[in-house]
């Protein structure tokens, strides 16, 4: 595991998918406090989050002053999926993560419900038709909570497909889940485990430095590449792609 030091750009890299709030919250310019139960979520659009957008500091990094900084985010399970690794690397050096189709498996989820400018702006971040697709899966696929209605949750699935270096999917593991199937792995191992296999730099860390930023956006595509070739693509009928 690498040491970090004390540089951001590796704590960033190495901490995701970040903390969360074990109960439900109000993201609210950058704070967090309780959901009251009073909060209205009518008119908002359910969108399950897999990885880092369930986490506070990546949401204040992704709405700035100039966006809607107001933002519910629940908790749910989805039954017959894990969250897993993708088969790329983003642009600020983690291994990011998508959905795959686990039967047995119950996975802790959250969801953020984002209104349409707000969902507009989480596609721009997503980069959506490039890296990610961005579709809904069948109201009966996930139960949003007691009280909330059955509908069409949105969800991003990585275009690349999920990492798959020994024949299956590798499960994170700082995602809750009951009965998983995959092997799991977190963050700082996924990155080892990457740069013992493909790193052209003796020093782990100087490897992951030398893949962030848009500068580097050839090194991550060619190991992209690399990584294509153990791969394992999202297939649910009960899934509609939208966007992408």
């Amino acid at each position: 595991m690498a040491s970090l030091n004390s540089d951001p750009r590796l704590i960033r890299a190495y901490g995701y998918p970040y903390s969360a709030p074990e109960h439900d919250f109000l993201f609210r310019a950058g704070d967090v406090v309780p959901l009251d139960l009073s909060v209205d979520l009518g008119g908002r659009q359910p969108v399950i989050a897999v990885g880092s957008n369930r986490a506070p500091e990546q949401l204040a990094r992704k709405f700035g002053p100039e966006h809607d900084r107001t933002i519910p985010v629940t908790w749910a399970w989805m039954q017959g999926y894990d969250v897993v690794y993708c088969a790329h690397l983003a642009g600020y050096g983690s291994v990011p993560a998508t959905l795959h189709g686990s039967p047995g498996t119950e996975v802790r989820v959250a969801v953020t419900w984002l209104t349409e400018a707000q969902l507009e702006r989480m596609h721009e971040t997503e980069n959506v038709g490039a890296s990610y697709v961005y579709g809904t899966f069948d109201p009966d696929t996930i139960n949003l909570g007691e009280g909330r209605p059955a509908v069409r949750a949105g969800c991003y699935i990585t275009k690349c497909g999920a990492l798959a270096l020994d024949g299956a999917p590798v499960a994170l593991a700082e995602i809750e889940a009951r009965g998983r199937r995959f092997r799991s792995l977190p963050q700082a191992a996924k990155l080892a485990l990457l740069h013992s296999m493909f790193g052209d730099h003796p020093e782990e860390e100087a490897w992951v430095l030398s893949l962030l930023g848009e500068e580097n956006g050839p090194r991550r595509a060619h190991l992209t590449e690399r990584l294509s070739e153990t791969t394992m693509l999202f297939e649910d009928p009960r899934f509609r792609v939208v966007l992408g």
